[in-house]
């Protein structure tokens, strides 16, 4: 007797439907997902700007931060009208005072490394700002897209991340 042979796999042409019908889903799918990320990216960003506000906040009160003559200047600059660029100011990042010393215990981090824990920021020159006035703290990020959309090329302080 013979067997008859059942094949019952799929045709090549059955194949290519289903590889092209996946390219148009994943074509029609990848620019949401990567909005998806750049969102993800910068609510990580306010989540950060958040850490360091809270941080600063509880340094300034710190009877120990505010008795320590090296944090003193610092808490002045952040006092100021302009406030104080955290990563740029070398005197600060090289100092050895109970400010910093507050700060990194409360960030979990160096302060050195606030600029790589930023994933919304595009491009060279962005800055920490703080700012400090009457116990408000203000923690701004510039160089970075609050709308997720990575155009940092015209940096302005409405796409910009700043929290209070």
């Amino acid at each position: 007797m013979k067997h008859a042979k059942n094949n019952n796999g799929f045709s090549l042409i059955e194949l290519i439907i289903v590889i092209a019908i996946m390219a148009i889903a994943v074509g029609v799918m990848a620019p949401f997902l990567v909005r998806y990320i750049e969102k993800t990216n910068v609510s990580s960003d306010y989540q950060l700007a958040d850490t360091i506000r809270t941080g600063v906040a509880l340094a300034i009160v710190d009877v120990e931060v505010q008795n320590d003559a090296a944090s003193r200047p610092f808490l002045e600059k952040m006092d100021s009208g302009f406030g104080m660029n955290i990563n740029e100011d070398s005197t600060f990042l090289s100092s050895d005072c109970v400010l910093k010393e507050s700060l990194e215990t409360s960030f979990g981090f160096p302060v050195e490394q606030i600029m790589t824990q930023i994933r919304s920021a595009n491009g060279d020159g962005c800055d920490c700002n703080v700012k400090t006035s009457n116990g408000i703290v203000q923690v701004t990020f510039t160089c970075t897209d609050s709308t997720g959309k990575r155009d940092t090329s015209a940096s302005t302080p409405d796409n910009d991340i700043n929290v209070k």
